[in-house]
């Protein structure tokens, strides 16, 4: 997969920008606030459907405009693709590839693939439960379509169950009963959100041990482990009829626990991947250097399963990240790229031959 242009109308500080890019390695450089991350947030909104930057659509419009515009053209294994996202402050969005309208995100991620690594993305080991839940949400939806929709069903049934459990009735008989029916209707959703992940984290684990032996020469091993609110074990975690029964016990009898609390306590909302390094939880026992390492292994692996999964590397979006990364992670990193399409964004990082094309962004422009 190549993207070959990026249209973008007022989003951020750029009015109007025509970006071209090579098939290879892509440098925009420019000082701090220039729109060189905007340009990757465009091409992103493509690939997750939504920016990496901000949740509200209305905050990436220019201040002086109402309506924001932007546009890609890539090509695929099978033929020239464009695609277009039409923002406005009083309006829904409207998404369209080659020129017709696409009205579910569904349909809409996974046409466009693409992985992005920011310095975010480095303290992935050590953060947040929710931040590797949606590093695996967003490498899942743009490979298994049927995905978005099993996590829009379950999050509307979760956020119905929730409000239930803070109802003052919560605890009579008749709420009881229809406690158990959305429970009847959220297993199905939660166990296949779960067996995707344990899946998904079966081929990262792969790649991931992998990645990280070369990294230490083989002194360190890992095993990349999907944590289950329902299971420990991965036999169980692949069959998807057992997982949606125990799903329906969790959430029938502990209810009485989740209405004292007023929230849900299980499902795939609390679930989490452990990488173990040498045996040991990675979350709690490495080191920075470790786990930037593993965010690197991480990353790779992400674009290897996805081009496992459609036949194609997706495109790779790095946010300034050689300076947070030592010159030998960073080496390792952009050698295992090869020769897949890459686009960097970086404040010093200076112009030389190795890369394929040089874009300079200065007050929102794109100079070549």
């Amino acid at each position: 997969m190549k993207l070959t242009r990026c249209g973008i109308k007022d989003l951020r500080n750029i009015k109007d920008a025509e970006i071209e890019f090579s098939d290879g390695l892509n440098l925009i450089r420019g000082n701090n606030a220039q729109g060189k991350t905007t340009v990757l947030e465009a091409v992103y909104i493509f690939a997750r459907g939504r920016s990496f930057r901000t949740n509200k659509e209305a905050e990436f419009i220019s201040f002086d405009s109402d309506t924001s515009e932007i546009s890609i053209e890539y090509e695929d294994a099978h033929r020239k693709n464009v695609m277009s996202a039409h923002y406005s402050k009083d309006e829904n969005r409207k998404l369209y590839k080659n020129g017709i309208q696409i009205k579910k995100t569904s349909e809409f991620i996974g046409n466009f693939r693409a992985v992005l690594f920011t310095p975010d993305h480095l303290s992935l080991i050590k953060s947040a439960a929710s931040d590797r839940r949606l590093f695996l949400d967003v490498a899942l939806s743009q490979i298994t379509p049927s995905y978005i929709n099993r996590v829009k069903t379950y999050n509307n049934l979760l956020t119905q169950r929730n409000a239930l459990l803070k109802d003052k009735r919560a605890e009579s008989d008749d709420m009881r009963l229809l406690f158990e029916s959305v429970a009847e209707q959220m297993a199905p959703a939660a166990a296949a959100i779960t067996v995707m992940r344990r899946r998904y984290c079966s081929m990262l684990d792969e790649y991931v041990s992998s990645y990280f032996e070369q990294m230490t020469d083989g002194a360190e091993k890992t095993q990349t482990v999907y944590e289950s609110c329902v299971s420990d074990d991965p036999d169980i975690l692949s069959d998807q009829a057992e997982v949606e029964r125990l799903y329906i016990s969790k959430f029938t009898e502990n209810l009485s626990r989740e209405i004292y609390m007023k929230t849900s306590l299980y499902g795939p909302q609390k679930d989490d991947i452990d990488i173990k390094l040498n045996g040991y939880s990675s979350r709690r026992f490495c080191s920075q250097g470790q786990q930037r390492s593993l965010a690197i292994a991480l990353k790779l692996a992400e674009g290897d399963i996805s081009r496992d999964r459609t036949g194609e590397y997706p495109v790779y979006l790095l946010d300034d990240i050689s300076g947070e990364l030592d010159s030998k992670r960073n080496g390792f990193f952009m050698s295992k790229l090869g020769s897949r399409q890459i686009i960097i964004t970086s404040c010093n990082m200076k112009s030389n031959k190795k890369f394929d094309r040089v874009i300079t962004m200065k007050n929102g422009e794109a100079k070549y």
